[in-house]
């Protein structure tokens, strides 16, 4: 298999306060690790957070201060990534990873689409993955906001953070609704501040998420652990009381034994993107195709999707298809209507 030359780049977004840039303080901070460049985005003409980011030979911030670049303009995004590339090739800097820290009120969507649009980008960089991190004493409340159901549906990974001073009784449910929410990301419950380095950047990296030949295991063993076929979450995270309405932020999880026919999962596809469009946020999945010796991987954001292949399937072991879909107003029961069509008896 080739080696991949472009430099890996991690999202890490999540609400005001959630912890977001003690996170990537710690990730700095690991002695002898890799070398990262930091993109740090933020509202207004002057940045706040920077002051706060710890700076040094290991590692680069590049302040956008033209506004959220999660929320505005794609090209700050590219231009700063491309001055990296083009340091980076002048040996006036050296690094090995890039982090991208948005906002706490950002939509990661936008950002995520930039590296799958922009074909410069793709050239010098590839996205690893996206990291949410949740504020275990605020979640409930903050679960009204659709920018937080966004930050929470599109990640691959979860950070729970202040674990070690909510209550005890609030965390299971807080763990719950999160995989209500999105079936696909696993949860790491840390104390940002305490918790070994090396634990953090096991979960935040290599995460592989948009590789087309690769689904990891966990992934799939969290979509099939108690979800029943087309289970929805409904995108809130329960305060004590009285239930209150939301966004209808939903993920569904379709899985079927039977294999399914490109040609008509193609179709069915499209007919889901037609349905949804950019509110189909985030899908997700291996394919069980007829025909086919090996696996196919799914992946989508925001209403495009590509189907690629994947690892061939063993012997004697099982062949199913999971596909996880998440969006804002996704009805499960057309979901699933629309994809058991295809299915080859």
């Amino acid at each position: 298999m080739a080696v991949r030359l472009t430099t890996p780049v991690t999202i890490v977004t999540g609400f005001l306060g959630s912890g977001k840039t003690t996170l990537v303080n710690r990730l700095l901070g690991q002695p002898g690790g890799a070398r990262m460049a930091v993109v740090e985005n933020e509202y207004g003409e002057v940045g706040v957070d920077a002051e706060f980011l710890a700076s040094g030979g290991a590692e680069t911030i590049v302040q956008l201060v033209n506004g959220c670049l999660c929320c505005t303009v794609r090209g700050d995004l590219a231009r700063a990534l491309h001055e990296l590339a083009l340091a980076a090739a002048s040996r006036q800097l050296a690094y090995d990873r890039v982090l991208i820290e948005t906002t706490g009120l950002a939509d990661p969507g936008p950002v995520i689409q930039t590296f799958r649009a922009e074909t410069a980008i793709e050239a010098q960089f590839h996205l690893d993955g996206v990291v949410a991190v949740v504020d275990a004493v605020h979640a409930a409340a903050q679960a009204e906001r659709i920018e937080f159901q966004a930050q929470v549906a599109y990640a691959d990974r979860l950070v729970l953070s202040k674990a070690d001073v909510v209550e005890q009784d609030i965390r299971p449910t807080v763990e719950a609704e999160l995989a209500l929410l999105n079936p696909q990301a696993p949860i790491l419950v840390c104390d940002l501040h305490q918790d070994p380095t090396e634990k953090l950047l096991a979960h935040v990296f290599e995460t592989r998420a948009y590789a087309i030949d690769h689904v990891p295991t966990q992934e799939l063993q969290r979509a099939l652990s108690g979800i029943a076929l087309g289970s929805p979450g409904d995108g809130r995270l329960r305060a004590p009381g009285p239930g209150r309405h939301t966004r209808h932020v939903r993920s569904c999880v379709f899985t079927t034994d039977d294999p399914l026919d490109l040609d008509a999962l193609n179709a069915a596809l499209d007919g889901l993107i037609a349905r949804y469009g950019q509110r189909l946020w985030r899908c997700k999945g291996v394919v069980h195709a007829a025909g086919r010796r090996a696996r196919l991987i799914l992946q989508g954001v925001q209403g495009t999707i590509q189907i690629g292949g994947g690892t061939m399937w063993r012997p004697f072991e099982r062949r199913r298809s999971v596909l996880v879909f998440i969006g804002e107003g996704i009805e499960s029961s057309v979901v699933e209507a629309t994809l058991g069509t295809c299915a080859v008896s």
